[in-house]
């Protein structure tokens, strides 16, 4: 046999809950008595004075503006008036547009110590097409063989010469010149 331990419920419940239910079932009831306002009205009626009042202090403040005196613009006139004295400087100068000044760019793409190193490099570079040349120079007394591509005229042109040599992975040094006309 089991034991029914905790189906058993107190004796209180079982009189407080019909209890509540009674006092709800009745406050539903007394709702059910008491006649509904006329709230939307009261609402509307208050809505109308007050756009009444602000419409006629805005009417008022219409009249002070009118009434009040313009005030007079007349630096128009003023500047027409006057003249600014500017100074011929020669560094304001612009340069004419038929004075085009071009440039001669040449990309440095290495620079070694070995100069076998660089004439591999130049080798690699003239067989990809890229116009490839070296100069030595001596820096801090040892000489360094540096490999050039260039010279160009033409910005897409030296910009063909940048992905061709960046799909190379070498990231070279872009040197910019004025060229004697």
């Amino acid at each position: 046999m089991m034991a029914d331990s905790g189906r058993n419920t107190p004796g209180w419940v079982w009189v407080i809950i019909p209890s509540i239910a009674v006092a709800f079932g009745a406050f539903i009831m007394y709702l059910s008595t008491v006649p509904a306002g006329d709230e939307a009205g009261a609402v509307g009626k208050d809505a109308r004075s007050v756009i009444e009042a602000s419409a006629e202090q805005a009417r008022k403040d219409a009249e002070k503006i009118g009434n009040a005196a313009k005030p007079s613009y007349d630096f128009y006139r003023l500047l027409e008036k006057q003249t600014v004295e500017v100074p011929d400087v020669k560094e304001y100068k612009s340069t004419p547009k038929d004075a085009a000044t071009t440039y001669e760019y040449r990309l440095q793409a290495g620079s070694f110590r070995s100069a076998e190193d660089a004439d591999r490099m130049r080798a690699g570079l003239l067989l990809g097409g890229l116009p490839a040349y070296t100069e030595s120079s001596s820096v801090n007394g040892s000489v360094w063989h540096r490999v050039f591509v260039g010279p160009y005229t033409d910005r897409s042109r030296l910009n063909k010469a940048q992905d061709i040599l960046a799909s190379q992975n070498i990231s070279p040094l872009v040197l910019k010149q004025k060229r004697d006309q």
